[in-house]
């Protein structure tokens, strides 16, 4: 009998004991529930500041790189376009390079001689151009004293002379020179003189021994004579600015301004005609 109550006694004290623990497991989870609930509303304003300022950093370093990254690209796109406009230019340079030449390949088909196209590659403007170097020579077939004339405004007119030859260059002695003698006549009327330069003193030339029967005006046009042996006939050489009468003698003469513009000269016309050089020193006193 006593065994049996002390049995029923373990056993009432074991189903006690579940029950206390049972209710002290679900007090514990409440009491921790609502303190984790405190806590995390406690915490939440500086986990919130905290976060943002990381973020806000983030940003701030984020928006460094992409400033460096957009100053690179502003540097190489300004590099592109800076380079697309010489392109540009050299594109645009080309093409009126290209049209320059087949206009003078088309002015070279038209003229009545033969000639050779040649390039301007120097001058001397310190001396009124007393001297023009041109890029062909006597590989290109040019001889001492071939004529030269250009083409400006549509106007085939009167360079000078060659009088110098290297392998592939020459110098050419401008009308304008001192020392440059050109058969020329008046247009109109048909009286003939000879065209001197008076470089350095002046760019104009100066037509001597006219007749003083010839009527003389401002303005008249003066074109080479073809004697000489030098010139074709007919070329233009200029207008004449002045005229001087003298009031004794059988000639009077006037001053006459070239056509041809040497300031502006790029190329010229070199006529391929061969000239006795007994014929041309005869003309000119020069040997």
């Amino acid at each position: 009998m006593a065994k049996s109550f002390r049995y029923r006694d373990i056993v009432i004290l074991a189903i006690l004991l579940f029950i206390s623990f049972t209710m002290m497991g679900f007090s514990q989870t409440k009491i921790t529930v609502q303190f984790k609930s405190v806590a995390y509303a406690m915490l939440f304003p500086f986990q919130y500041s905290g976060a943002k300022s990381i973020t806000l950093v983030k940003d701030f370093f984020a928006s460094i790189r992409n400033n460096r990254y957009l100053k690179q690209e502003l540097v190489t796109t300004k590099g592109l376009l800076e380079e697309y406009k010489r392109t540009q230019h050299e594109f645009e340079e080309i093409k009126r390079e290209n049209e320059r030449l087949r206009s003078l390949i088309g002015i070279q088909s038209e003229l009545e001689y033969e000639t050779v196209i040649a390039e301007v590659v120097a001058k001397s403007p310190q001396n009124l151009y007393k001297t023009i170097i041109v890029n062909r020579g006597k590989e290109s077939g040019i001889e001492r004293w071939m004529p030269v004339v250009a083409y400006q405004d549509g106007v085939k007119c009167v360079v000078g002379k060659v009088i110098d030859v290297q392998a592939f260059s020459s110098r050419i002695q401008p009308l304008i020179d001192q020392s440059n003698y050109i058969g020329a006549m008046l247009k109109e009327s048909r009286y003939s003189g000879l065209l001197v330069g008076q470089s350095p003193v002046s760019e104009q030339c100066l037509l001597q021994y006219l007749d003083r029967r010839a009527t003389i005006e401002y303005g008249d046009i003066v074109v080479t004579s073809g004697m000489g042996g030098i010139f074709p006939k007919g070329i233009l050489i200029g207008e004449v600015v002045s005229v001087s009468k003298k009031t004794y003698g059988i000639f009077q003469e006037s001053f006459v301004q070239p056509k041809v513009d040497l300031g502006r000269l790029e190329e010229v016309y070199i006529i391929t005609k061969r000239v006795a050089e007994d014929y041309f020193s005869d003309f000119t006193g020069e040997r």
